[in-house]
């Protein structure tokens, strides 16, 4: 069931405090109703712009390995359970 049709996803994530951490929105062309399969592109889109070093440089290497320690949490979540928001379903 492959769109021809460019989609356009909106998301935005808050921390704790309710305090926008990231806004944005991806175009692309969507195989599944629910979009996964756009939203994975766009995460892998965005995973391969990284650089560690621009992190080492700045001398953040610290929050390089507390983003890419939350990423591989968040991956294994997902692989782990059927249903998967941000929290357990």
């Amino acid at each position: 069931m492959e769109n021809s049709e460019v989609i356009k996803y909106k998301f935005e994530a808050a921390d704790e405090n309710e305090e926008l951490i990231i806004k944005g929105e991806i175009y692309g062309r969507a195989a599944l109703p629910a979009l996964d399969d756009l939203k994975l592109n766009a995460v892998i889109a965005l995973l391969n712009s990284v650089d560690q070093q621009n992190f080492q440089a700045a001398g953040k290497s610290d929050v390089f390995t507390e983003l890419i320690k939350e990423i591989e949490e968040t991956v294994d979540a997902i692989k782990k359970h059927d249903r998967f928001q941000g929290e357990i379903k």
